[in-house]
């Protein structure tokens, strides 16, 4: 898709203003179910599932906002705009992730998945210019309580290197703190790319540059109580590495029974500081699995 040139231009700011600002009772009475599904999403009140979600779901985010069926848990309109096919959203701060609290832009469907096996897909590209940034899909009752796959960009030792990764969150007992359990794999030491930081290093900065073109498309799925994800890339070739689609699946965690909302954000890990990330959202699935 074409880039967002002027993505965030003060009159899309301001268009969203007037979509996501709650407005006056009176006013919210005359409104349309959809809009007052808009409304209560803008603030998170809308974060509540409602029902079960029907299968297949897919949205291509091909309007000039968000269908009803989201909400936008701590919505921030200025760092995220929907226009050109997608969803064009920002992120500083290095504070963005499912477990907090107060990370702001977290797009969640106010359904509740049927029982059984599905496969959750979100499709976009990403610019990796802090070199800390997050792009996660999965579940989530709450900030102490989801499992999601997370396609990370970690900057450490001879350079910035890409990582899949799956994380459970749950509190096991009321009295103590949540308790995570993940597992990670650095892409581009093994999986896609050997010596990142001898031979390889030249080849994971180029594969890392195509991503704001290329993009990704990351894959969450459960199948009985086991839940993993895969990522596809389209990696460039050169003299050494043949480059083209490749997909690589991450282990597998377990929950006991299905839960949460399906949800997606831009997420940053600390050391992004006051950098800024982007990326851009043009396509969410989700379809059920025999």
């Amino acid at each position: 898709m074409p880039p967002f040139a002027k993505a965030l231009r003060p009159l899309a700011a301001a268009a969203l203003l007037g979509i996501l600002i709650p407005q006056p009772m009176q006013a919210q009475e005359q409104l349309s179910e959809e809009d007052k599904a808009r409304l209560a999403a803008s603030d998170g009140a809308g974060t509540m599932p409602s029902a079960t979600l029907s299968l297949p779901f897919h949205d291509p985010f091909d309007g000039n906002q968000l269908g009803a069926d989201w909400a936008t848990v701590n919505a921030n309109p200025d760092k995220f705009v929907v226009e050109n096919g997608g969803i064009f959203v920002i992120e500083t701060g290095g504070k963005a992730r499912p477990g907090n609290p107060e990370a702001d832009n977290l797009f969640a469907l106010g359904h509740t998945l049927p029982a059984g096996d599905f496969d959750m897909t979100l499709k976009g590209t990403l610019d990796p210019k802090t070199g800390h940034e997050n792009i996660w899909l999965g579940l989530r009752a709450g900030a102490d309580d989801y499992l999601a796959a997370n396609l990370s960009v970690l900057t450490k030792g001879c350079g910035a290197a890409l990582y899949l990764n799956i994380e459970n969150t749950r509190v096991l007992d009321e009295a103590e703190k949540p308790v995570t359990t993940w597992f990670g794999e650095n892409l581009f030491d093994g999986p896609l790319l050997k010596d990142i930081c001898t031979s390889g290093r030249a080849y994971a900065d180029a594969a890392l540059a195509v991503l704001p073109d290329s993009g990704f498309t990351l894959t969450f799925s459960r199948r009985g109580m086991r839940y993993f994800t895969s990522v596809e890339l389209d990696l460039p070739p050169d003299e050494k590495h043949e480059g083209g689609r490749k997909t690589v699946a991450s282990f597998a965690l377990s929950r006991v029974e299905p839960f949460g909302q399906p949800f997606f954000m831009l997420g940053q890990s600390s050391k992004a500081r006051n950098g800024e990330s982007s990326a851009i959202f043009d396509d969410f699935s989700i379809v059920a699995v025999q």
